[in-house]
């Protein structure tokens, strides 16, 4: 592979794309939107069983404290603020044989398979070791994800410029991440539960989705191709990549959104192994549950893609929001109540949880043809990068807040829990991610784009390039 970052000829303040010039149009094939639906399973089978159990295996298996694994996914993304947005700039200016973004898929597949089975070894270590250990593996592997999944998610704005062909793209992309985050899910607790104890099952565990990463993602490498040309340019200075995203403030609407959404989803998430096995003195129910909310998320994304089309993706995204909210609440008041109550619950905020996969991804690919419009630079991985970094910081957010509530509300692992933990559990499983969807509501009543903006922003984006050519 020969790699350009730089010496290209300029686009003449284009953009870096020539027109809304396709080869073919701007239909997409059906064996390319499964080819590239298809590699999100493995992209989240690797985030979310980290998001789902990575807190569980530190504190419960690994035995380091909850606090520290809290402060852990919080520090890691420090380097993710850097690593994401740079991953981002250098996918924009990459020229090689494969494309644009589809080498980094092709050489970063076995590192990130190997950095999952890192991640979960669990070798015997002093406690300060284990802290170290916990570091280095969990830094290694936010690298991985980020060298994939960041030029990965970039290509849904290189597919087609059609922006509801965008939507049923992603709604093939989406559906395959909720089987993987289902996947995640249900099977993680059964797979662990065939071996001798939690710590070989994890590992084993490790060693099998690392293997299954590798394989999906160099599936999903074969079978997408970049179909939106693009004119070769110089590499931009730094200013003017930052330029594209604080100049794009549907992006920064956007942004914000996802973070708050992301905690939300994510402290559910990972609150549920604890409230099950603690609160509901139900351990065995935690595939069930995961499988409540994720079947559902799943069977919802047809519905969803079909109301963001005709009432748009906004009110679409308001909706998913409202449930999920409901039923947070009805959790918390009636929640212990009964586990085949509660796992009816878990069914009926699947329904709103679907949104979470399915409307930002489709809402991103939007913003890049707004920023175009506004700075005549086109920077879909530089943006990507940036909102990649949003979804993994809200996933962080979501880790230290659950790691801080269980310490501070006196937490010890694997012995029966204090009124006073129990009803942290049930707090961080209720009502803490309900202020944050109260707070992404909020914010998303001033994100501006809608079908009949985006449609007029690429008239004009193509008739001022055809002016120019």
């Amino acid at each position: 592979m020969h790699l350009v970052f730089g010496g290209f000829m300029k686009d003449n303040g284009n953009g870096g794309i020539a027109s809304s010039e396709i080869m073919g149009s701007n239909k997409v094939p059906l064996g390319m939107k499964v080819g590239y639906g298809v590699g999100d399973f493995a992209n989240n089978l690797g985030f979310q069983v980290c998001a789902f159990f990575l807190i569980y295996f530190f504190t419960d298996v690994f035995l380091i404290p909850a606090a520290a694994a809290g402060s852990m996914f919080l520090i890691a993304k420090l380097w993710d603020a850097v690593s994401d947005p740079m991953m981002g700039i250098v996918s924009d200016h990459t020229n090689s044989r494969w494309g644009r973004k589809r080498p980094y898929l092709l050489f970063g597949a076995i590192p990130l398979g190997l950095s999952i089975f890192l991640l979960f070894l669990g070798p015997d270590l002093s406690g300060n070791l284990k802290i170290i250990y916990g570091y280095a593996t969990f830094i290694f592997f936010c690298t991985a994800i980020t060298v994939v999944n960041v030029p990965y998610g970039s290509l849904t704005a290189d597919m087609t410029l059609d922006s509801k062909e965008r939507s049923t793209i992603t709604g093939f992309r989406m559906a395959f991440a909720l089987l993987g985050s289902l996947f995640a899910a249900a099977a993680t607790k059964p797979l662990v539960a065939l071996f001798p104890d939690e710590a070989t099952g994890f590992r084993m565990v490790g060693l099998i989705y690392g293997i299954i990463i590798i394989t999906i993602i160099l599936v999903a490498f074969a079978s997408i191709k970049e179909r939106v040309t693009h004119v070769k340019e110089e590499m931009q200075p730094f200013i003017q990549n930052i330029k594209v995203i604080t100049a794009n403030h549907p992006f920064i609407i956007l942004a914000v959104w996802t973070i708050l959404y992301m905690v939300a989803a994510n402290l559910l998430a990972i609150v549920v192994n604890y409230y099950f096995k603690y609160n509901l003195n139900a351990e065995a129910l935690i595939p069930v549950a995961f499988l409540a909310l994720f079947g559902t998320a799943i069977l919802c994304l047809p519905l969803y893609v079909f109301i963001s089309n005709r009432k748009g993706k906004k009110f679409a995204a308001n909706l998913g929001m409202i449930i999920l909210g409901t039923m947070l609440v009805v959790l918390f008041f009636f929640g212990e109540k009964n586990p085949t109550l509660t796992l009816i619950f878990f069914g009926i905020s699947g329904m709103g949880l679907s949104t979470v996969y399915q409307l930002p991804w489709a809402m991103v690919p939007d913003t890049v043809e707004y920023s175009q419009w506004k700075t005549g630079l086109r920077r879909e991985g530089t943006l990507y990068g940036c909102y990649f970094f949003c979804f993994k910081f809200g996933s962080a957010i979501s880790g230290f807040l659950a790691g801080w509530g269980l310490s501070l509300s006196g937490y010890m692992p694997n012995v029966a829990q204090t009124e006073r933990a129990l009803m942290g559990i049930r707090l961080m499983m209720s009502f803490v991610p309900l202020a944050f969807i109260i707070l992404g509501m909020i914010v998303l009543a001033f994100y501006p784009i809608n079908d009949a903006m985006h449609r007029r922003i690429v008239q004009e984006i193509d008739s001022k390039m055809q002016n120019k050519a």
